[in-house]
């Protein structure tokens, strides 16, 4: 049962303009993204923003689950969390808009580890909390071989 429906709403909407202001920077990536030489299986470009916005909205409300009873007594998977976030962030800039791309799939590669570690710290926490982002690192694995993919054929 939720406690604070503005508390989820806050971390909702605050994660998805975390996305959404990537995305910004980024320009036209899906544009670019069709420019690419991509590997065998790869998802259509249009699915990206559509699954982008399910995971960020699932990173807002396990934020909310973690930080219901109080941000205070939850400082290192807040941190872990911010981490994994601020680095997510970056991702799509570096990706597209610097075409960096082995930086960009190290660096998917710390997100993966901090995805795991939010994940451990958030199901200590709050197992719901936890499980939910399995999709985010299910997504981030794909994501890690595309992006591998890209900087190999590109």
């Amino acid at each position: 049962m939720v406690k604070n429906w503005q508390l989820l709403l806050l971390c909702v909407i605050g994660c998805m303009a975390v996305g959404a202001i990537s995305g910004i920077i980024s320009g036209d990536s899906m544009k670019m993204y069709s420019d690419l030489k991509l590997p065998d299986i790869y998802p259509p470009g249009y699915l990206f923003p559509i699954v982008w916005t399910i995971l960020y909205a699932l990173m807002g409300i396990s934020l909310y689950l973690v930080i219901k009873d109080g941000i205070y007594k939850n400082e290192i998977p807040l941190a872990i969390f911010g981490i994994q976030l601020i680095l997510n962030f970056c991702w799509l800039p570096l990706f597209f808009v610097m075409s960096n791309y082995l930086a960009a799939f190290i660096l998917l590669v710390v997100i993966w580890i901090f995805i795991l570690m939010m994940i451990y710290t958030f199901w200590k926490v709050d197992k719901y909390a936890g499980a939910i982002q399995i999709p985010y690192l299910f997504w981030v694995t794909f994501a890690g071989y595309l992006s591998y993919s890209v900087y190999i054929l590109n």
